[in-house]
């Protein structure tokens, strides 16, 4: 049997293991050499706990980078809302400029520089102006302004998007524990220096160990094969 190689990614390592310990379950519900294995059993629960841990820790990696794109959503609102009331109290015609004066004097306590604060602040700030802008003395000026009104529910829309993935993010962080990269060392361990060579020297004399070792180095080389498409 082949090792898995060192340079997997991290998700390929979870894929293999999560793949080996699914053959592991297949082969010991047979209810024959392989499920009366104490040694091997230790070995796959080892690989099992790891790779959930991994998996984990993947999952948090994924959940902080929704986090991130969910925040640069709604910044760019706040940018784009900033910049299309500023055209508006610029031009010529009264009723929009003065229409667009009063709202910008609602952004201006807020500004585009709350998208420099932190997560928590700006949510807050966010609400504060979300709030501001529904108030009911200005409710004609953001009918009169085309576009205003769409950019205003689209951060409402955007903070709510916010606020979902911020609840999931704080969940899988606070489950995360040990980071991805750190769980691949000894992952990678328990498969290649105690389940590979417990396979290849019972599978050379026992054909239920040779079935479930094959069927695992299938695994290990399609994990192995996607180091070279790197």
């Amino acid at each position: 049997m082949k090792k898995v190689k060192q340079n997997v990614r991290i998700t390929d390592a979870d894929t293999v293991s999560d793949a080996l310990v699914r053959i592991y379950k297949e082969a010991a519900a047979r209810d024959g050499a392989v499920a009366k294995d104490a040694a091997l059993a230790a070995i796959m629960g080892e690989v099992e706990t790891l790779s959930a841990k991994i998996t984990t820790a993947i999952k948090a990696d994924k959940v902080s980078r929704s986090l991130e794109d969910a925040d640069a959503k709604r910044d760019e609102i706040i940018r784009s809302l900033g910049t299309l009331l500023s055209g508006y109290g610029a031009i010529p015609i009264a009723a929009k400029k003065a229409a667009a004066e009063r709202l910008l004097a609602t952004y201006d306590k807020y500004g585009k520089s709350i998208v420099n604060e932190t997560y928590a602040r700006e949510s807050s700030l966010i609400e504060s102006m979300l709030e501001d802008f529904a108030a009911e003395s200005l409710a004609d000026s953001v009918k009169l302004l085309d576009g205003v009104g769409d950019l205003i529910a689209s951060l409402r829309t955007a903070q709510d998007e916010f606020n979902a993935a911020n609840d999931t993010a704080t969940a899988a962080l606070t489950a995360k524990g040990e980071s991805a990269y750190s769980i691949k060392k000894p992952l990678l361990a328990a498969i290649n220096e105690k389940l590979v060579p417990y396979l290849t020297a019972m599978g050379a004399v026992n054909a239920e160990y040779a079935d479930f070792a094959a069927k695992a180095d299938v695994e290990i080389a399609k994990a192995n094969a996607s180091v070279s498409k790197k």
